[in-house]
């Protein structure tokens, strides 16, 4: 009898449990991810202690014909890229307008808190009508505020560069982009857009604990917290945090006329149910549409020139080096900074190293590139040039006598493309670097690096062949008007692309996600022999 009175005991408890589970807890833990604001523009106004109940009233009473999403850029290119990708990746999905931001080329937004990267995008609009109203005085300096002019970044349309109708024609996704102002949700700016935004649904997965963070009419008055309610983490944000979208949860903001989005870069964070739809997208994002940025025929006919001057497609290869990033990993430079306390490391460059650690540095770049090139090449590279090939004396000539002119450069070239004829895997390099423009005029560092493949050419060669001079059209194009702004220095890495994309194979040091992109890149440039 006993045995059974305490059967029935433990069956009531877990019943109890059950009951609780199912009834009471999640009545206590149950979170909308809606925070309210009356200006969602503005960060102070952001109440993030504000919990809703997750009901019917979550979603909007009208039924939008036209729906948009848009997001805040930042990253280098390679990050705003992937952004809109994701951006049109999740257009198909939901069946929106994709209303997208310009590309900022030259110094990037870094990555910050929603709040933060919001205020960061409209401050932009401060600094274009400073830069126009410094550019108008015939002495800036008169206008202490000029003083504060930053001309190292730069807003373009993507469309400058990418053929934004064929996603349109493709797949059915609507592209506009936001060419004036940087106005979003209720204060939307972007031409295109005519009707009247009323209900915006804001979404950060890196930025708010819950997985979706919306904000309904504006106008709504917030209601209280309630009981059992938790105020989210006030905490300021240094890093993005690791949550993950659920695919399923994309039909919480379905119904919403206006979805913006925050930092979007981050694929995995925004997964999407999958389809057959969704993998076509997907395989065309990264074979035929917004790969190659081709739409600028000045710069396009540069890049053509430059490829048909290293003897066309194919019959060379580029080598990007990222020295600060090496600078920066390299083991025994860190090791040198512990023993030197007083040296800032944040700003440490190659020239900043000793003589010895300079070569080290390098050596281990060499090292890298014989290991990650194509085999063919690295065995070509590592034989030495016959003696009796003029390649071989025109080397030895120029190493004795130090000379780097525009002729001597041009013949070394010519020499170069004639001992491919007899070698046809000899290594001609395309080198693009962070450090100086022409690495044969700094031998001292660059020595180990010319001494295994001498034949490097530059786009400070091209320069001075007068292959190239970007400076003689980029002024005559509407959009590149901004004064003060140097926009051939801000387009030359889309000029390096559209280059290194028609060589035999590209190789970074360190890699970084442009590697992915040129893996694309190479895939869809058109074949070109000459210009």
């Amino acid at each position: 009898m006993a045995r059974l009175n305490r059967l029935i005991y433990y069956l009531l408890i877990i019943l109890v449990f059950v009951f609780v589970s199912v009834s009471v807890v999640p009545i206590f833990f149950r979170q909308d991810a809606s925070l309210l604001s009356d200006n969602p523009l503005a960060p102070e106004a952001y109440r993030q202690d504000v919990f809703i109940e997750s009901d019917s009233s979550s979603s909007p009473s009208t039924e939008y014909t036209t729906k948009y999403l848009s997001w805040l850029p930042q990253g280098e290119f390679t990050d705003q890229h992937e952004a809109f990708r994701n951006a049109i990746r999740i257009g198909k999905e939901t069946g929106r307008i994709v209303i997208a931001p310009m590309l900022r080329i030259g110094r990037p937004l870094a990555w910050q808190p929603f709040q933060a990267l919001a205020t960061s995008y409209k401050s932009q609009d401060n600094d274009s009508h400073l830069r126009f109203h410094c550019g108008q005085l015939s002495v800036p300096t008169a206008d202490p505020a000029c003083a504060d002019v930053t001309t190292d970044w730069a807003e373009i349309p993507w469309s400058t560069l990418f053929n934004l109708q064929a996603i349109t024609d493709e797949f059915g996704v609507t592209v506009v982009e936001r060419t004036t102002g940087h106005g979003w949700g209720y204060d939307e700016t972007a031409t295109a857009v005519q009707e009247t935004i009323s209900d915006v649904a804001v979404v950060d997965i890196m930025t708010f604990a819950e997985n979706t963070t919306l904000y309904r009419d504006a106008h709504k008055q917030a209601p209280a917290r309630k009981a059992g309610q938790r105020p989210q983490d006030q905490t300021p944000l240094t890093a993005p945090l690791r949550n993950t979208l659920s695919p399923s949860q994309w039909a919480n903001v379905r119904d919403r006329q206006y979805l913006q989005l925050g930092a979007l870069s981050s694929t995995p964070r925004y997964p999407l149910p999958p389809s057959k739809e969704q993998m076509t997208l997907r395989r065309a994002l990264t074979h035929h549409l917004m790969v190659t940025p081709n739409q600028l025929s000045p710069l396009t006919r540069d890049a053509y020139q430059m490829i048909a001057t290293l003897g066309g497609t194919n019959h060379f290869s580029s080598l990007r080096l990222n020295l600060a990033r090496i600078v920066a990993l390299d083991a025994r430079v860190n090791k040198a900074l512990l023993d030197d306390s007083a040296t800032n490391s944040s700003r440490l460059t190659i020239d900043d190293l000793d003589p010895d650690m300079q070569q080290k540095v390098m050596d281990a770049v060499v090292l890298e590139v014989f290991g990650d090139i194509p085999i063919n090449q690295a065995v070509s590279a590592a034989m030495p040039v016959p003696a009796d090939a003029p390649l071989a004396s025109l080397l030895d000539s120029q190493r004795h006598l130090a000379t780097h002119s525009p002729t001597d450069r041009k013949a070394l070239l010519d020499a170069c493309l004639d001992y491919r004829r007899v070698e046809p895997h000899y290594p001609i390099y395309y080198v693009i670097n962070d450090h100086i423009a022409s690495p044969i005029t700094r031998p001292d560092i660059y020595g180990p690096l010319l001494k295994f493949f001498p034949c490097l050419f530059t786009k400070d060669d091209m320069k001075r062949w007068g292959t190239i001079d970007m400076a003689s059209w980029v002024h005559l194009q509407p959009q590149f008007q901004d004064p003060g702004v140097d926009y051939v220095s801000l387009l030359e890495p889309f000029l390096d692309i559209l280059v290194a994309g028609q060589g035999y194979s590209f190789f970074e040091v360190p890699q970084t996600p442009l590697s992915r992109y040129m893996g694309w890149q190479r895939k869809v440039a058109p074949p070109i022999s000459s210009v």
